[in-house]
């Protein structure tokens, strides 16, 4: 049985537009990626599964990405998230400030996107990681 790590949910109206991306993420053997086309079929997946990380459109068929970011973290404030915007990024900063987003993306990712993406995801996921206790030394008398 392959064990899956991260769990990505992919949110887009038309994912074959980020084949780069893609194709970065699948390339990795303990990634499942969860596709969605609408921002409700994105966060019905969100309530059903355990995400780790939500790719997310900057306009989907029913919303924005930065809506679709408002609603997940009312469910769930823990799941990293990154958004495809073609804005500049101190727009984006604004537009996205106290929503927790990971990662701007940029239109057209390409596979060193996945890279940078997963690489963020390490760093918070060691951060996370609870450390294991030292052993206690004998005080010296």
């Amino acid at each position: 049985m392959e064990r899956i790590d991260v769990r990505v949910l992919f949110i887009a109206k038309d994912i074959a537009r980020f084949s780069a991306l893609v194709a970065g993420l699948q390339r990795q053997p303990e990634i499942e990626l969860l596709p969605a086309e609408t921002g409700a079929a994105g966060l019905l997946l969100l309530k059903a599964k355990q995400i780790d990380l939500v790719i997310v459109d900057e306009q989907l068929g029913d919303m924005s990405g930065i809506a679709f970011v408002k609603q997940l973290v009312k469910i769930n404030p823990l799941v990293n998230a990154a958004i495809v915007s073609a804005l500049s990024p101190e727009e984006f900063h604004e537009g996205t400030e106290g929503l927790g987003v990971l990662m701007q993306v940029p239109v057209e990712p390409q596979d060193k996107d996945a890279e940078a993406l997963l690489t963020l995801l390490e760093k918070i996921g060691a951060l996370l990681r609870p450390v294991a206790p030292q052993p206690q030394r004998a005080a010296k008398s």
